[in-house]
């Protein structure tokens, strides 16, 4: 009773976010889907060209799971001896209620460094088609009273429901860093859907409101052996946020900065604004040369977990970061007698 009881509160707040509030797409591990958390990040790597995936499965105990998975792509590329960045990032969301959701994104960013600072501004443009399945669903008209159930053979009275939507979306982020003796500081800041899409599978339409995000945090070298990443990722539109604080521990294996294998292990917390408790992540991965794959898991603490038994969502993450194969100035001081 307790799972039919909680699908049923699923699917109410999914047919719910067709008119009203809906979330995007994300991952707990944002630090491993940087084209997620701002277009500015776009580039903002050491190497010539990277390849990012990511995949999400949440709530299988309670029914079909949501899965996303995403597959992004960005380059460097210096005009005029300057550092621009170019990418596409695409993403594939199937909720358990049957909505569905592709997007595809171009971004492209331009970097700055001057002295210890670093600054880096982008834009992200494309298009989203989200569709769902009405046949799959339940509407208040085929409640049959006399069986005390609902019976999806009974009309649902929807005339005005459509199966399909698309929009065009616009995105916008700056950031900024700073290279200390042994520690990085940075923030993100990025806004989301700025053109105001219309997003409704209803007549009446529905506008997508505005969604500003905020990631810091500081790259923190301990000694030669270990490292730490405390930071967060703040997330605000009408009447919803999402909050994520926490840091991963590494520890590096080899000295040797061709190999580079490091293990980290990891903790954060997610929540609202208003500390309504939703998910505790743990979090673990290793990289090994240019290569850096990370594992999560959320451990569901909202009111769900009694249907879930307190367990939420599985996470795999793959990057790759080509090397650089463009030469780097170095200045040499020479005295002069």
């Amino acid at each position: 009773m307790k799972k039919s009881y909680a699908l049923s509160c699923m699917v109410l707040l999914s047919l719910a976010g067709f008119t009203g509030k809906a979330q995007d797409v994300h991952f707990s591990q944002f630090f491993n889907a940087p084209l997620t958390v701002s277009p500015s990040n776009t580039g903002n790597y050491l190497g010539d060209w990277r390849v990012m995936a990511n995949y999400r499965s949440q709530w299988s105990q309670i029914g079909k799971a949501y899965l996303t998975q995403s597959l992004g792509f960005d380059k460097q590329l210096f005009i005029a001896n300057q550092n621009f960045s170019a990418g596409i990032f695409l993403i594939n969301d199937a909720s358990a209620v049957t909505l569905k959701v592709q997007k595809i994104q171009l971004s492209a960013a331009y970097h700055k460094t001057i002295s210890i600072h670093s600054f880096h501004a982008g834009i992200q443009a494309g298009y989203v088609n989200e569709e769902i399945n009405p046949n799959s669903d339940t509407y208040p008209d085929q409640f049959n009273w006399t069986k005390g159930q609902f019976d999806p053979s009974l009309p649902n009275s929807e005339n005005n429901l459509h199966d399909r939507l698309g929009y065009f979306d616009l995105n916008l982020g700056v950031g900024y860093s700073v290279k200390l003796k042994k520690a990085t500081p940075f923030v993100n800041v990025a806004f989301y859907h700025l053109n105001d899409p219309k997003e409704s599978f209803f007549a009446d339409g529905n506008r997508l409101k505005p969604r500003t995000a905020v990631n810091a945090g500081v790259d923190y070298s301990i000694n030669k052996k270990w490292a730490i990443d405390p930071g967060f990722w703040i997330m605000t539109t009408d009447q919803a946020s999402d909050v994520m604080l926490g840091s991963n521990l590494y520890y590096k294996l080899e000295a040797n900065k061709a190999s580079a294998t490091s293990l980290s292990i990891g903790a954060y917390y997610r929540s609202n604004v208003n500390i309504h408790t939703d998910a505790c992540v743990a979090t673990g991965g290793i990289q090994f040369k240019n290569y850096r794959i990370g594992a999560s898991y959320d451990f569901n603490l909202s009111a769900l977990h009694q249907a879930t038994n307190y367990r939420g969502a599985f996470e795999l993450a793959l990057i790759y970061i080509a090397p650089s194969t463009r030469l780097h100035k170095i200045e040499i001081p020479c005295d002069r007698y």
